[in-house]
């Protein structure tokens, strides 16, 4: 049975073959009851610089998937037409609406739903040999393979020490004058002093915070010494236990006071833990190097002529 992934492939293959077509005419979108047509939308895509690019590198696609094809015909590859209806259907009700009746649709283009069926069909069949192929690759990842990867890749595996961190940010503008920066240099010092007194972090946060996060309480989530923090604060953070408060910390944009709430030391995974998403990324890998050779094995053996300048 074909995955669920090959399904999909087969009926998005089968809605551009769809889009490709002539029916400029029909509407994708409206905006206040003004038509947005497929042809406005392709000029528009046409008319981007990276088109061209993009163009041909779909050709290329195009080119490899057709000699697949052609490879699946060889190989006398066959799919049930069960799978072939099903996603017909399903192409089918994403293009019905009120306002797009799919008969009347194909019929503008000049096809017919058995046409449709073929390019699905031949998706399948295509997706089908891509398979086939993978299993006859025979790809085996050893234990000692995957340990070798493990230790010789220890960043991927492993969690930097992080802290949670709560703020109360007073701001300042680059261009500060003597008078704000001493302005706002009051307003922490005021802020600090009802943390003294005993008032929630959070509920001063929210009221006296011009940072984004006051809404919640000044929670920022955790951070690591590579976060994109200011010098200051990152030290600040790094020096407090859980459940400790700092005091005043000055930085390019303001003054700050922080809390941390958290803390999380540093941590490895065991080889054990990744030991099986190891081996099926490394899988992955040596199929796609496998198929890469296959597609240009291909290519090398076919009468390829390219128009398109």
């Amino acid at each position: 049975m074909l995955k669920p992934l090959t399904r999909l492939l087969a009926t998005t293959s089968a809605c551009l073959m769809l889009m490709a077509g002539g029916a400029g005419a029909m509407e994708i979108a409206s905006v206040n009851d003004e038509a947005i047509t497929l042809k406005e939308l392709n000029y528009a895509v046409q008319t981007l610089p990276e088109y061209r690019k993009l163009q041909q590198e779909v050709l290329k696609r195009v080119i490899i998937n057709t000699l697949y094809y052609q490879e699946s015909v060889k190989a006398g590859v066959k799919v049930e037409e069960n799978l072939v209806t099903e996603n017909y259907e399903k192409l089918k009700s994403q293009f019905t609406s009120d306002k797009v009746d799919f008969d009347k649709l194909l019929a503008s283009q000049g096809k017919t739903p058995a046409d449709i069926k073929n390019g699905i069909r031949k998706q399948l069949m295509v997706q089908t040999f891509m398979e086939q192929l993978d299993k006859k690759a025979n790809i085996v990842v050893t234990d000692e393979e995957a340990r070798l990867f493990y230790d010789e890749q220890p960043a991927l595996f492993s969690t930097p020490e992080k802290v949670r961190v709560s703020h109360i940010h007073i701001a300042l503008p680059a261009d500060a004058t003597d008078e704000e920066t001493k302005e706002a240099l009051k307003k922490i010092q005021a802020v600090e002093k009802e943390l003294d007194a005993g008032k929630p972090f959070a509920e001063v946060a929210k009221a006296k915070s011009n940072a984004v996060d006051a809404k919640n309480g000044g929670d920022v989530g955790f951070i690591t010494k590579d976060s994109p923090v200011a010098k200051s604060l990152l030290d600040a953070s790094f020096s407090l236990k859980k459940g400790e408060r700092s005091g005043i910390v000055k930085s390019l944009d303001g003054y700050h006071i922080i809390e941390v709430t958290d803390r999380k030391a540093p941590s490895t995974m065991g080889f054990d833990e990744v030991k099986s998403s190891i081996k099926n990324n490394m899988t992955k890998e040596r199929l796609q190097i496998q198929r890469a050779y296959f597609e240009k094995s291909m290519a090398d053996k076919a009468d390829i002529k390219i128009y398109l300048k």
